[in-house]
């Protein structure tokens, strides 16, 4: 989502009071309608050209399997010393053959990346047809980055297809779909995130108070630390888990970095933008997710400052309260909403004494 200024007059040239009046619009506004009909064309293209990629190097990994497979079946039943030295030589060229190959594929599916996004993204720029250096030519291009890395989501799933006849092979084989297909996708993500930060970056060196810029690019890092997060469903996402689980640290990382820098822009923007529901919203969320909750129940207060009626935002402000243990803030947040007639208040009131300092971490001491 990305906001909008109502006069169109450059930022650097307003006072604060005025740059304090932004809306929320639609990112797809800043694309024109001839753009915007190439696109679909466009993501089918990048799209079968990535799985092909994809599924050159699985393939690549499936022929020299069978070989090897086929071979070690054949040297228990040959007969002869010569067919043996022979059958155990093949064995020997296919592991030195594969290994040499592997290397080369390892090396080479960057480049192919690579050049498969630069490809993508020249490809977009001569259909928008705008100059660089327009704020609507990079926010398109970096918006167009975005929903593609946006439809990757579980797109390792959708290599291999099947009729659904029988449920249990279906997900064996959605399941060895992810298996083989899951580092490709995740790495091409990286690239389409990064791709579109960077069209941000270049357009804030431009034009560094547009704030459509700085909300766009908050976006993306918050998209972008969304990616390092470790699945919680291990029954869908398990050939996920080891990679996350064997590159913690790093992944840890990685989302904490990009987090924060999300929470920097959107800092910005609450400097111009201090009364707007969206930028709190979107800096609660950024907190709740690097586990600040000081932070984010002080920005879930503000936003309830700003919508005194809102129910939602209160029941959301006790959860809050009694998780974090502040019990006697969130018992009169229970009151507010009882006495509102507020159908979750009951659901709120479950909650009371379950917080991070509460009873049930006090446990017996053996003397």
């Amino acid at each position: 989502m990305l906001f909008k200024e109502k006069n169109s007059k450059r930022y650097a040239q307003k006072d604060h009071a005025h740059l304090m009046s932004t809306q929320l619009d639609d990112p797809s506004s800043f694309n024109n309608g001839e753009f915007q009909n190439q696109l679909p064309q466009h993501y089918r293209t990048i799209l079968g050209e990535f799985q092909r990629i994809s599924r050159s190097f699985v393939k690549f990994n499936l022929l020299f399997s069978t070989l090897s497979i086929m071979e070690l079946a054949i040297l228990p039943i040959a007969s002869g010393s010569a067919l043996i030295a022979l059958v155990i030589g093949a064995l020997f060229l296919t592991c030195f053959s594969y290994l040499v190959l592997l290397f080369y594929y390892q090396a080479k599916k960057p480049e192919q990346l690579t050049g498969l996004l630069r490809r993508f993204i020249d490809s977009c720029r001569t259909s928008l047809g705008l100059p660089s250096g327009v704020a609507q030519h990079h926010l398109s291009i970096a918006e167009t980055l975005l929903k593609l890395s946006n439809y990757l989501q579980d797109y390792e799933w959708q290599f291999i297809k099947i009729p659904s006849f029988f449920p249990p092979l279906n997900r064996l084989i959605s399941r060895f779909s992810a298996y083989c297909h899951w580092h490709d996708v995740f790495r091409f993500k990286q690239m389409l995130l990064h791709a579109a930060i960077e069209e941000q970056l270049k357009q804030i060196q431009a034009t560094p108070t547009d704030l459509e810029v700085h909300a766009s690019l908050a976006s993306t890092y918050i998209a972008l630390s969304q990616i390092y997060k470790e699945p919680k469903n291990t029954e869908v996402t398990h050939p996920r888990l080891s990679i996350y689980r064997k590159h913690a640290v790093r992944f840890e990382e990685q989302f904490k970095t990009a987090a924060k820098l999300a929470i920097e822009e959107l800092e910005i923007l609450n400097q111009y933008a201090p009364n707007d529901p969206w930028v709190h919203e979107q800096l609660s969320t950024a907190y709740r997710e690097l586990e600040l909750y000081e932070e984010e129940i002080r920005e879930v207060e503000f936003l309830l400052k700003l919508r005194p009626l809102d129910r939602e935002t209160l029941f959301r402000l006790g959860t809050l309260y009694f998780q974090q243990g502040m019990n006697a803030k969130g018992l009169q947040v229970y009151e507010d909403l009882r006495k509102a007639n507020f159908k979750k208040a009951e659901h709120l009131i479950a909650s009371y004494g379950r917080g991070t300092h509460s009873q049930h971490e006090l446990s017996p001491i053996s003397i």
